[in-house]
Order: structure tokens, then C-alpha cells, then sequence
């Protein structure tokens, strides 16, 4: 093998071994810049036509990737505990949370899963206490955490 032919060898597998390590990191923070299309319409559907549930944070586990100095990429565990009087089951979402937001073990948030699939779920975090997010959580019994801030 000549000079040129190793050097190629060399700058190729250097590039397919950054790209290796590059891709599977910025897939996973890219969920740090808000959700995919195809996220906000799987949400919508499961908000649609899915069965409703109160989503109770068991754990929160953080993975060690941050963004931004803020965004803490986390796994959150949750209880749900579906409206209709269905068997309760757990399940989990990988996300990204501001640090100064961060969830609470027992927090209860509203949620929504395929009842097909209940491993296809959303939550809805509390946010500023509007009259559409206070419908929301009292549609679900749920108290909103600054509902006496609106």
C-alpha cells in the first residue's frame, strides 16, 4: 500500500468514526430544541382518540447530557392511572427538562395513551396557569400546581 492510498484509508476511517460518534449524539439532542413533527402529531392523535389517565412521576433519572448549560436530558418514570377505572400501569419518557423545572416525585400531571399500546403515552407538565391548562388539569381532578396564581 503507497503513501496516498494510507492517508486515504486513514482520513476515511477517521470520518466514518466522527460521524459514528456524531450522529447518535445529536439524534438524541436534538429533542432538547422541542419536539419533531412527527412528536407534536403523535401527541395530537393520542390526545384525539387516546384514553385518558392522571400520570403520577414516580422517579426522575437523570442520563447526564445537558444542553444549553439547562436542559438536563432525563428519564422520567410514571404511574398511570387511567380515568376509565382500567388497571393503572407504568411506563417511562426520555426528555429534556429546564433544570429549573425540574419534576417532583408525586407530582401529577394529565396524560393520554393508545389503549392498544399503553407503552404509547403523553404527559402534559404543568405550565403558566392559563384557563386552557387549568381546563385541562380539572378535566383530569387534577389541582394545578399555581392555580391559585392565574
Amino acid at each position: 500500500m503507497d503513501t496516498t492510498t494510507f492517508t486515504l484509508v486513514i482520513a476515511g476511517g477517521t470520518v466514518l468514526l466522527a460521524l459514528a460518534i456524531a450522529v447518535p449524539v445529536l439524534w438524541k439532542v436534538r429533542k432538547a430544541f422541542g419536539p419533531s413533527k412527527a412528536d407534536v402529531a403523535k401527541a395530537q392523535q393520542l390526545m384525539a382518540t387516546g384514553a385518558k389517565a392522571r400520570a403520577t412521576v414516580l422517579a426522575v433519572h437523570p442520563t447526564g447530557t445537558v444542553v444549553n448549560h439547562i436542559n438536563i436530558g432525563c428519564r422520567v418514570d410514571f404511574r398511570l392511572e387511567p380515568l376509565d377505572g382500567s388497571p393503572a400501569f407504568n411506563g417511562s419518557k426520555d426528555t429534556f427538562i429546564n433544570q429549573a423545572q425540574m419534576p417532583r416525585m408525586g407530582d401529577v400531571w394529565p396524560a393520554w395513551y393508545d389503549r392498544a399500546d399503553p407503552n404509547a403515552f403523553m404527559v402534559a407538565a404543568p405550565g403558566p396557569p392559563t384557563a386552557e391548562q387549568l381546563a385541562v388539569f380539572r378535566e383530569f381532578g387534577i389541582a394545578h400546581p399555581l392555580e391559585g396564581m392565574a
